[in-house]
């Protein structure tokens, strides 16, 4: 048995399954809580190219599948990504509890899930983009809701992410597969800038980013989170096992500088806008934006010190993302105005998703005592080793956000006249807690992250 069959075929086939289903929630939330474990375990525990067995079964997994005359390839490098995607998928569906998630989510999700493994594994690179296309057709249909006038948004969000496809297809064209150092030195030029402008539409790069805030207003928070999650870290690992592929691509000095400096802007406009923001929804979107610079200027080290750190930096990215949309899903569902004079008081009645939703922010701020700390820490230590003017952008950058996050939580702490009345149920508080606890020993004991990348450290793609 292939990996491809196991992680891209089987999960496309259970979604189609799953669309006679859509009338009955419980049995698809069971069955995507199986799945997803059932992959994210395998792809943890089992090395590609070994031998699995299940009771009486002998399963060979083979790293390599030919399918429609195209070759997908999963090898052991790619399984931190296997247990990160289908570890995202876990999460939402073990906490899909809000009222207002469409049954849809279960299958869509799934296949959105296979369709962007399938963009990792597939070769030659170019096609990718194709897989990347059909992932985002399907989350436009995940997001949609006719009650909403939602049609800026998605129309934004369905242009740009389109717009990148042509400009990979153009420069895996140009490139024609090749692997080493091509001759004509133009040509190459000319294919890394449309790459890089792909991969720039894709990841919502400044400043091709505008259309994130817009988006993050008119669709469900809980489905933005989950979209947000998964599409711009399998982008990233798109890149990076593109880019180390290519050593004339790897070692071009105009590479590191650039992704270096849009990682800053990122960062600095993003925490400028941060703190002039009064919708909360929008600030979901600049803390995504955050988190996309972060991953930039990490990428950009001219080690392999950056992408350790890209790694490091993707558990605490998810689960404070999670908590965040959570938090605010419940906030919303109950009829909470998601402003920052829409939330004032309300931690009154809804204490546990405004804890939360505030920690949240603090952990993608990256504030002492969080799991982001450790990462961001290293990072600015890591770059200030090269550039101090940089690490002190990245201070204003980061000091905007955190004025943000300081205005949010001196609205939500308003003191009002009335009583503390908890309005969430017995299960939002355990989870709630639960993901608040993780966050805050992993800031504490880091080594608890560590423990769980380190067995796939020696296989993880590096720009060596």
């Amino acid at each position: 048995m292939s990996t491809p069959l196991i992680w891209i075929v089987f999960p496309l086939g259970v979604s189609l399954g799953l669309l006679f289903l859509l009338n009955h929630p419980r049995v698809l939330k069971f069955s995507g809580i199986v799945i997803s474990l059932l992959l994210s375990v395998i792809a943890f525990f089992q090395p590609i190219g070994s031998v699995l067995r299940i009771g009486d079964i002998i399963l060979d997994i083979r790293p390599d599948l030919q399918l429609f005359g195209r070759s997908l390839f999963l090898d052991n490098g790619d399984r931190f990504v296997l247990v990160v995607i289908f570890g995202i998928l876990l999460l939402y569906y073990i906490f899909m509890d809000i009222k207002t998630i469409p049954s849809k989510f279960v299958p869509l999700s799934l296949a959105i899930s296979a369709l962007l493994v399938a963009a990792l594994a597939v070769q030659p690179f170019l096609y990718a983009a194709v897989l990347v296309e059909l992932a985002v057709l399907l989350m436009v249909i995940l997001v949609r809701d006719k009650h909403i006038d939602q049609e800026k948004g998605i129309i934004r969000f369905l242009v740009y992410l389109t717009l990148a496809m042509p400009f990979i297809l153009f420069s895996g064209w140009i490139l024609g597969g090749t692997q080493g150092s091509p001759s004509e030195q133009g040509s190459t030029l000319g294919a890394a800038i449309t790459l890089m402008i792909g991969f720039s539409l894709w990841l919502a790069v400044f400043p091709f980013h505008s259309w994130v805030p817009q988006f993050s207003r008119v669709v469900h928070p809980y489905l933005f989170g989950f979209i947000f999650s998964l599409l711009p870290i399998v982008i990233l690992f798109i890149a990076v096992n593109y880019v180390s592929s290519l050593v004339w691509l790897r070692s071009a000095s105009y590479l590191t500088p650039v992704l270096g400096t849009i990682g800053i802007i990122m960062i600095v406009t993003t925490g400028v806008w941060a703190s002039l923001e009064k919708d909360i929804k929008r600030l979901l979107a600049y803390s995504v934006l955050l988190e996309t610079g972060f991953s930039l200027i990490m990428i950009s080290f001219k080690s392999d010190q950056g992408l350790v750190l890209m790694y490091q930096s993707l558990i605490p990215r998810i689960l404070s993302l999670v908590l965040l949309v959570y938090s605010l899903s419940i906030l919303q569902n109950s009829g909470v105005a998601l402003t920052n004079e829409g939330i004032r008081g309300v931690m009154h009645q809804y204490p546990f998703a405004s804890s939360g939703f505030l920690i949240a922010l603090f952990t993608i701020s990256g504030f002492p005592l969080f799991a982001s700390f450790p990462v961001r820490l290293e990072l600015l230590h890591q770059l200030g080793l090269t550039s101090t003017s940089s690490v002190i952008w990245l201070v204003v950058g980061l000091t905007g956000f955190i004025y943000a996050v300081i205005r949010v939580f001196s609205s939500i702490t308003y003191p009002l006249s009335e009583n503390w009345h908890m309005l969430e149920n017995i299960t939002q508080v355990i989870i709630i807690c639960a993901i608040i606890i993780v966050l805050i020993l992993s800031g504490l004991i880091p080594q608890l992250m560590d423990g769980i990348i380190k067995p796939f450290m020696t296989d993880l793609p590096l720009l060596r």
